[in-house]
């Protein structure tokens, strides 16, 4: 048998105000989730997009001289069926 590691949990307690709480839940029930689960994930989730809007990347004159020239690259014309579904008007315009 493979021994698997055991995941430490470790509660935390926080202090909402009440229209904040009800936002949460209603967000929580909309997406079939906990209250925790729902709060867990959306913490988890900032906590990522702060260390990765944080982060340095590195790359050689020659790496970042292509990466310069594909994002100024004219963009390739979009499908057929993606150029027709942008002229379509929205269903809350009509």
């Amino acid at each position: 048998m493979a021994a698997t590691s055991a995941r430490k949990e470790t509660p935390v307690s926080m202090r909402f105000r009440d229209d904040d709480l009800a936002i949460i839940d209603r967000g929580a029930a909309l997406t079939g989730l906990s209250r925790t689960e729902f709060m867990r994930r959306a913490a988890v989730q900032e906590a990522q997009t702060a260390i990765l809007n944080e982060s340095v990347i590195r790359v050689s004159a020659d790496a970042f001289e292509a990466f310069v020239a594909a994002i100024e690259a004219p963009s390739a014309a979009a499908p057929a069926k993606v150029a027709e579904r942008l002229q379509r008007q929205a269903p809350w315009e009509h």
